[in-house]
């Protein structure tokens, strides 16, 4: 995602559409072009396609997506990030935005109130993964035991600075009994020379609420500590609380659906 649509520009850009699709609805709700993109129909293709793109991209070989044709022309080379998987996203929160406004009008709440929050969940996850992606920043910092760190160095050659500082205060690498294989790394990481916490790949630490460190590598050279350096990933996410709220109102929609009353009047929930 380009840098230029970091907040608030993609915050705004995205407040601006929600008001077009608002009055889209609200002048030209029940015209069939209209209904037809908020139908269960337009779903149906949008996911079926979203599907089929996915599986496409896990089965395309890599270097059939670095070679030149017709495949990286696609951008199955840097999949997640290809502009066919973006534009199926952003048709997909554009669908699931009209069909929110288009229940949200109805002013029927108890009624809607499963659905609501079932769309409206997946719509925000959507958004916090796409248009929030211009603010993510990814990371690398060497952390040793003989300095402080507290600077994170960016894939562009940029240096960041962190809010808090980093040492090493051990390292373990754990082997397998059978071979001497390498099962896991776990390093001991002292935060603002305060507090000790344990990171092991897979197996990452929240330093604070919007950024994380994970545990990638190792290295032996250069280091003048009794210890190894390690290459700790730093992730900041400022958009993760949408997601995870997005992720609880998806949760709360399928207990409302569980637990729900049956009624005479509701007999069907279509999109339209």
């Amino acid at each position: 995602m380009p840098a230029f649509l970091s907040f608030p520009v993609n915050a705004a850009l995205a407040a601006a559409i929600l008001a077009v699709l608002w009055v889209v609805d609200a002048e030209y709700g029940q015209r069939p072009s209209v209904r037809l993109l908020r139908s269960s129909t337009a779903a149906c293709w949008l996911l079926g396609i979203t599907v089929a793109w996915c599986i496409i991209g896990g089965l395309v070989p890599p270097q059939w997506a670095t070679d030149g044709s017709v495949w990286q022309a696609l951008g199955f080379g840097a999949f997640p990030s290809s502009w066919g998987f973006r534009l199926l996203v952003c048709a997909l929160l554009l669908h699931l935005a009209l069909v929110i406004i288009h229940r949200l009008r109805q002013r029927q709440w108890q009624r809607n109130a499963a659905f609501l929050m079932l769309h409206g969940g997946l719509w925000f996850v959507l958004a916090a993964g796409s248009i929030g992606a211009a603010d993510r920043v990814e990371g690398r910092a060497l952390v040793t035991d003989d300095t402080e760190c507290g600077t994170m160095f960016l894939r562009d050659g940029r240096i960041l600075p962190l809010a808090y500082s980093m040492h090493l205060a051990g390292f373990e690498v754990e082997r397998s009994m059978a071979d001497s294989s390498v099962v896991q790394y776990t390093a001991t990481i002292v935060v603002d020379s305060a507090e000790k916490h344990t990171i092991a790949v897979n197996n990452p630490y929240g330093v604070r609420w919007d950024e994380d460190l994970y545990l990638t590598d190792y290295t032996t050279r250069g280091t003048s500590g009794t210890l190894p350096a390690t290459v700790i990933m730093v992730v900041r996410e400022p958009w993760k609380p949408v997601s995870l709220g997005g992720i609880l109102m998806l949760a709360v929609g399928m207990l409302l659906y569980v637990f729900r009353t049956p009624s005479r009047s509701s007999s069907s929930s279509t999109l339209s």
